[in-house]
């Protein structure tokens, strides 16, 4: 039987995630190509209206839920991403931030 290691821990935990040793935090270009590949093929009526994506997108910036200026706590997608799908919603177990 092997002796149970302790769980290393990063002195600076700004610089990776839970899960890894990569930073969480993303360029706009790369935000932009994630954005690009999940709308691709879409349909219209897939993809929310640019009124309601950037309403949602405003109270998704202002949500203190949000982490690393891109990423919902709840749910752990990119915010840029979900607010433009139009069957997407507000992922918070208390209140919905998208309703008004």
């Amino acid at each position: 039987m092997s002796a149970i290691r302790p769980m290393q821990v990063h002195s600076d935990t700004n610089q990776g995630c839970k899960g890894c040793n990569r930073s969480p935090v993303l360029s706009e270009e790369k935000i932009n190509h994630l954005v690009q590949l999940a709308i691709a093929g879409k349909q219209a009526n897939e993809l929310a209206s640019e009124a309601v994506q950037q309403e949602r997108f405003q109270r998704c910036m202002a949500c203190p839920s949000l982490q690393f200026g891109t990423t919902c706590k709840h749910c752990g997608c990119l915010v840029h991403i979900r607010t433009r799908l139009q069957a997407s919603y507000c992922p918070s177990p208390t209140r919905s931030q998208w309703e008004q």
